[in-house]
C-alpha cells in the first residue's frame, strides 16, 4: 500500500475558466463609458425662430480672413443663413431658425455655435432716398 497517490498531471491553467458573466460585465463597463458620447450624439440641437433686420450695405468685419459681413439687427453678423440671396442696396426683414449645433458642450475653436437658415423672408425694400 503506498503512502502517497499518485494523481494524474493536469495544467492547471485548463481548470480556471472565467465566471460565466464576465463577458456582460465587460459589455456593461464599456456602455457606461460611451454613454455620455453616445447621448450627445443623439440629442438634436434647440432650434429657435427669429425675426430680424438685415441692413443694406455689406460691413468690414474681422474673422481668420478680412471680409464682408451682413449687418444683422445693427449688429455685424460673422455666420451666413442658409437660403438668403442677400442683395446689397436692400433692408430686408427675415424670419430664421437659428439651431445650436453643440448643444450642452464645449464649442470648438473657430466654429460658430449656431446654424442660421432662412423661413420666410418678409420684405425687401430699398432705402428711403
Amino acid at each position: 500500500m503506498a503512502l502517497f497517490r499518485k494523481f494524474p498531471q493536469t495544467d492547471i491553467r485548463s481548470q480556471i475558466r472565467p465566471p460565466p458573466f464576465l463577458p456582460a460585465v465587460i459589455l456593461l463597463a464599456v456602455l457606461l463609458t460611451m454613454l455620455p458620447l453616445l447621448l450627445a450624439c443623439g440629442r438634436s440641437g434647440e432650434k429657435v425662430n427669429l425675426l430680424v433686420t438685415v441692413g443694406s450695405e455689406l460691413e468690414d468685419c474681422e474673422g481668420p480672413e478680412s471680409m464682408k459681413c451682413l449687418v444683422v439687427n445693427g449688429e455685424i453678423f460673422h455666420d451666413t443663413i442658409e437660403g438668403f440671396d442677400y442683395e446689397e442696396g436692400y433692408y430686408y426683414r427675415l424670419t430664421i431658425e437659428r439651431e445650436d449645433l453643440y448643444p450642452g458642450a464645449e464649442l470648438p475653436q473657430n466654429f460658430s455655435r449656431y446654424r442660421y437658415r432662412l423661413i420666410e423672408e418678409m420684405s425687401k425694400e430699398r432705402p428711403p432716398q
